[in-house]
């Protein structure tokens, strides 16, 4: 199988090495010149725009590098419209339940030594960071991103778009808004609305200065 990165990140490019991915080359509007030497810069987003670039690709599929929720998705929506398919990236060192459900082929990537627990639903592009645990009946939504460490206890929501920082805990049974932000190291121990960035032990909204 091939796939092409949208996005440079180094990590996403050793994950797809070690889970035996070609990577045929990289659309990126900022071009990292060092990887250049290996993998094949193909041009910014706007080379999708060109019918012959399909041809040329017509076995590959996209991977979606960038970490934040709504970059992701913005550019998953750009390219379903230019009717291209995607790619998932699972680290091959990490434990997922048999009853865990991840939706194929919708460029979701789980790294290393990730745990995913029994009756866990996962949704269109999400990140899964390294060493993160999500436990038993968790249900994380469409382009969520969780962060290295973070640990979602048993049966916890976590709605589109959100984002779970570094070392956070979520509580059994709570739910995170749509768009919501969990502050790094955060202990969430009541839902969590839209919007809204929680931050702290346990986690408080935090209120923005206008």
């Amino acid at each position: 199988m091939s796939v092409i990165l949208v996005g440079g990140f180094i990590e996403t490019i050793e994950l797809a090495e070690s889970i035996g991915l070609q990577i045929e080359g990289i659309i990126d509007k900022q071009f990292n010149e060092v990887l250049n030497q290996r993998i094949k810069y193909l041009g910014d987003d706007s080379v999708i725009l060109d019918p012959s670039f399909k041809n040329l690709y017509l076995n590959s599929s996209i991977f979606l590098t960038p970490d934040q929720p709504k970059i992701r998705k913005k550019l998953f929506d750009y390219y379903v419209n230019k009717g291209w398919t995607f790619e998932n990236m699972i680290a091959k060192d990490c434990k997922i339940a048999k009853s865990a459900i991840i939706l194929e082929n919708v460029s979701t990537m789980i790294q290393s030594c990730v745990n995913i627990s029994s009756n866990v639903k996962i949704g269109v592009c999400v990140r899964i960071n390294t060493m993160a645990n999500v436990m038993h009946d968790c249900s994380i939504g469409n382009f969520v991103t969780i962060a290295p460490n973070a640990v979602l206890l048993g049966a916890v929501v976590i709605e589109d778009g959100a984002y779970i920082g570094a070392n956070a805990t979520i509580l059994p049974g709570l739910r995170v808004g749509k768009n919501a932000i969990i502050g790094a190291g955060s202990v969430v121990t009541k839902n969590v609305s839209a919007n809204d960035i929680m931050v702290g032990i346990p986690a408080r909204k935090l209120i923005k200065k206008k």
